[in-house]
């Protein structure tokens, strides 16, 4: 759930909350779990500390929680949808035209780098957040959930590295090899973890 209007009609109710809610602090947390929230999917841009003090709350609470851990980041949503609009459309009789660009359609700055993706109302990263090295301190912490966020790829090969790692019978530095060579359409990404700029990708400190 991503509505807050809808609290009202739910409190008290079992319920999960989505990524796109603003659960950015475990007071907010505790306050949404009391009125029956039992999962939370943070939103992509949390960083570490945010993360952990988070986890811990939710593991205190007995609910889940989830983490974006493979896939393009969404930044906005707007009312309007400049896909259609790109595509002289409105969004009223757009007729689905995002399936025209599976995996986003680039934005370019006016230098012509590619800066952003848009898909029908959202704004989306260039890159693919990969958050693969971090799973196991994301396990120690007390994530519960780990969002994959389907891609124009091979999205099974994925899915599978990623439960290797998980479920400890690859390595962290084998899975990344294997993800490097699907040979993804964008850079990989975990900036936003470390509390830097998003699209940037570092090493773990």
């Amino acid at each position: 759930m991503n509505n807050s209007a809808a609290l009202f009609h739910m409190d008290g109710r079992k319920h999960r909350i989505g990524q796109y809610f603003n659960t950015y602090n475990d007071e907010t947390l505790a306050y949404l779990a009391a009125r029956g929230a039992t999962h939370f999917s943070l939103p992509a841009e949390m960083p570490r500390e945010a993360v952990e003090v988070m986890a811990g709350r939710a593991t205190e609470l007995g609910v889940g929680l989830e983490v974006q851990v493979f896939g393009r980041a969404s930044l906005a949503l707007s009312a309007r949808c400049y896909h259609a609009r790109a595509h002289g459309r409105i969004k009223d009789n757009c007729q689905f035209v995002c399936e025209e660009d599976p995996d986003g359609m680039s934005l370019k700055t006016l230098s012509g780098q590619e800066f952003l993706k848009v898909n029908g109302i959202q704004t989306l990263s260039n890159s693919y957040i990969n958050l693969l090295p971090e799973l196991a301190e994301m396990q120690r912490m007390g994530v519960s959930h780990f969002r994959l966020v389907p891609q124009d790829v091979d999205m099974v090969g994925v899915a599978r590295v990623f439960r290797e790692v998980l479920d400890g019978r690859a390595e962290a530095a084998a899975g990344m090899a294997v993800l490097e060579a699907l040979k993804m359409p964008a850079a990989f990404s975990n900036g936003f973890w470390y509390g830097k700029a998003g699209y940037t990708r570092n090493k773990a400190a």
